[in-house]
């Protein structure tokens, strides 16, 4: 699973390096096209019975417009994209997806098990360009939650059978959450930093998760 994952990551960030320039090159610059893959680690409390995995993968895509700052290389950008964070749950399940108040099931036999949120994100970055090759960014994004969803795989009821269960809108998420972020690039390839200011779920409603994310993404520089 974790080579095919590798094998298409490597394929889309192809793929992206090749359009991203093309796009590039006939706006003059203007149009950005990006891709990025991160993990997540939580920066909030523990909650009960639940527990994250180490790596939590996830990716983004965005387009961006960007706008020069004077008569300098350096431009504004804002932009619009869509990002999926997966937490990985470790000898744990979300049996009641509905509750009032998130909790989780814990379980031993549980081998897997995610939440997964996906957002529509709206960022904001200014772009310092050193040495025409170097670019650094800092910036804000907002997202809007379009999309929740845990799956579970395992001996959830302690029956001898391997159970596979999905549940879709997640109740007690918040809709809107901030972020800021920083990256570093050396022409099309970058890492970068990134932290959500809120709570992924609204306060007194399940777990904080306040993901630090790092990763690294391509863009036509």
């Amino acid at each position: 699973m974790k080579k095919s994952f590798l094998l298409l990551a490597a394929l889309i960030m192809t793929s992206f390096m090749a359009n991203a320039q093309l796009i590039k090159d006939r706006t003059n610059g203007q149009v950005t096209i990006g891709f990025d893959l991160f993990t997540d680690i939580n920066t909030g409390s523990s909650y009960e019975n639940f527990d994250l995995r180490a790596i939590n993968q996830g990716f983004d895509t965005y387009i961006t417009y960007n706008l020069p700052m004077a008569e300098t290389k350096h431009t504004v950008s804002l932009g619009l994209g869509v990002s999926s964070h997966n937490y990985y749950m470790k000898n744990a399940w979300l049996s009641e997806p509905y509750a009032d108040v998130i909790t989780f099931t814990e379980e031993p036999a549980v081998k897997k098990s995610k939440i997964n949120l996906n957002y529509l994100d709206i960022p904001l970055e200014v772009n310092f360009r050193i040495a025409d090759k170097f670019k650094i960014s800092i910036g804000a994004k907002v997202s809007f939650l379009m999309q929740s969803k845990t799956k579970v795989k395992g001996d959830v009821f302690g029956d001898g059978h391997k159970w596979e269960i999905k549940y879709k809108d997640i109740t007690g998420l918040e809709s809107i959450v901030y972020g800021v972020n920083a990256r570093m690039g050396y022409r099309c390839v970058n890492v970068f930093v990134g932290y959500q200011l809120n709570n992924s779920f609204k306060s007194g409603r399940g777990p904080e998760i306040l993901p630090f994310s790092i990763g690294i993404g391509i863009r036509a520089y």
